[in-house]
């Protein structure tokens, strides 16, 4: 049976001592009744685990004595930030469970031509103002954290502020790759190519991992002049295969496609 895991910002290997506090608080003591001398997993949200052994229970805290620490075998060697054309909330929400779980680093929901959903705040397409958007993102975001606990990972991938499509673009320009999973004369050799490349990238990367944006387009599809704005700015098409997938299935598939080329 695997440890119970807890996220827990600022952790030091200079202490012998981890303290939580909060929702977690109540949950390690009063919902899961964990007792002194149990032990548990707590993440410091960048890569590292901490495998602890409940010592004792100050007020409205847990103390856990640190038995060993570990870098988390659970991420990937290149950083998958996820662009994902806005799809309605409840496939927006798949989606999240299952890029997490697959090993995304981050997440934005993209505002293009073609979104069946849009937004009511007006503007650029950025969040902000709108206390609508807050709430959807906290939502976003926890079950983001829910699909992390339940896969191991060791990070917490954020969903991040609404943008347009030329801003995610303009912020894909600037990473080692950018994919656009579409409609590709050069077929499947071709998607392996690119695959492999970015196998070798991580290869060749000591410390810093590579990054590498994918945009997968909303349930209309990407416009015409959305691709071409890609390309010019330096965006690599390829195909997932012969089917046409639905936003929600697209996703999830390059993640896998890349998790099984990528992991060690």
């Amino acid at each position: 049976m695997s440890l119970y895991r807890f996220y827990v910002e600022g952790c030091s290997e200079a202490s012998d001592k981890i303290y939580i506090s909060g929702k977690d608080y109540n949950h390690i003591k009063n919902v899961l009744r964990l007792r002194i001398g149990e032990e548990i997993i707590v993440s410091d949200g960048t890569s590292r685990d901490y495998h602890c052994r409940i010592s004792d229970y100050p007020e409205e805290m847990v103390e856990a004595e640190i038995i060993d620490i570990n870098d988390n075998a659970t991420e990937l060697p290149a950083k998958i930030i996820l662009f994902q054309g806005m799809p309605k909330a409840d496939k927006f929400e798949h989606i999240i469970q299952k890029t997490v779980e697959l090993g995304v680093h981050e997440i934005y929901p993209v505002m293009m031509k073609r979104c069946v959903v849009k937004l009511e705040s007006g503007g650029s397409g950025k969040s902000g103002g709108s206390g609508k958007e807050a709430k959807k993102l906290q939502r976003f975001n926890k079950v983001s954290e829910a699909a992390a606990k339940q896969s191991q990972r060791g990070i917490i991938p954020e969903v991040k502020s609404f943008i347009s499509f030329r801003d995610a673009v303009d912020m894909a320009a600037s990473m080692d790759m950018m994919l656009i999973p579409y409609e590709s004369a050069r077929g499947m050799d071709y998607s392996r190519e690119i695959i492999n490349s970015i196998r070798e990238l991580c290869k060749k990367t000591d410390s810093t991992k590579p990054t590498v944006g994918i945009f997968i387009g909303p349930e209309g599809g990407f416009a015409p002049e959305e691709i071409e704005y890609a390309k010019e700015k330096g965006g690599v098409i390829i195909s997932l295969g012969n089917r046409i997938l639905r936003t929600e299935t697209a996703g999830p598939t390059i993640m896998s496609i890349l998790g099984f080329a990528l992991d060690d």
